[in-house]
């Protein structure tokens, strides 16, 4: 039997002409793309930036439990001159993540807090915003959560919904075809193999690295 020589020597520069000649034809540097679900989103690329919807937080949170109150009200305290503040009027209590309301600017964590009677009892004072989360903290409307061809792994996938993206442009997801050549081959589970026989394991290979 004649002995079929696939290889052929070609130039470097050459081959990469040929190479991305061809790319070029198949229309590989203008990917087709598509728009998903957010939560349909897990190990795909995106196709282009994606921004931030809203803020986050998008208002005045608290970053500890504790009491939200009015900084300048905790000015004099210490150990030797504890303040008393009134629940309602110069305290209202809040958990991590409610809102600062308005007019307190800091938080003072539960554990530096004695209740007593309708009042909290503090021994240091409180600097403004201390465990305030300030709008935008963590994301800013507008901003690029994610660039273009970015692979989109489970913390990504919580940015964008975190930021306010339901919707996704991402690269279509490729078709893959394998094909195994070489008259030895057979398939998996072939019993008996012959003398020079050998199982096809790379395409299985192959396919699970797809």
């Amino acid at each position: 039997m004649k002995r079929n020589i696939y290889i052929q020597n070609t130039p470097l520069k050459e081959a990469l002409q040929i190479y991305f000649s061809r790319l070029e034809q198949l229309g590989f540097f203008h990917l087709p793309t598509e728009e998903i679900p957010v939560e349909n989103c897990l190990h795909r690329v995106t196709a282009t930036a994606v921004h931030a919807q809203r803020s986050v937080p998008h208002y005045l949170a608290s970053a500890m439990d504790g009491i939200a109150v009015s900084s300048t009200d905790t000015r004099e305290a210490s150990e030797t001159n504890p303040v008393l503040l009134m629940a309602g009027q110069q305290y209202v209590e809040v958990d991590t993540g409610d809102p600062v309301p308005d007019p307190f600017d800091a938080v003072i964590m539960i554990e530096d807090v004695n209740f007593t009677d309708g009042y909290a009892k503090i021994i240091k004072s409180a600097a403004p915003w201390q465990h305030v989360r300030p709008v935008g903290e963590d994301l800013v409307s507008q901003d690029m959560i994610l660039p273009s061809m970015t692979r989109i792994g489970p913390y990504e996938l919580a940015a964008l919904l975190n930021g306010g993206v339901t919707m996704v442009n991402v690269i279509k997801a490729p078709k893959v075809v394998i094909i195994p050549t070489g008259t030895e081959l057979v398939p998996v589970g072939t019993q008996c193999l012959e003398a020079g026989q050998i199982t096809d394991t790379n395409s299985h290979m192959l396919a699970a690295l797809a």
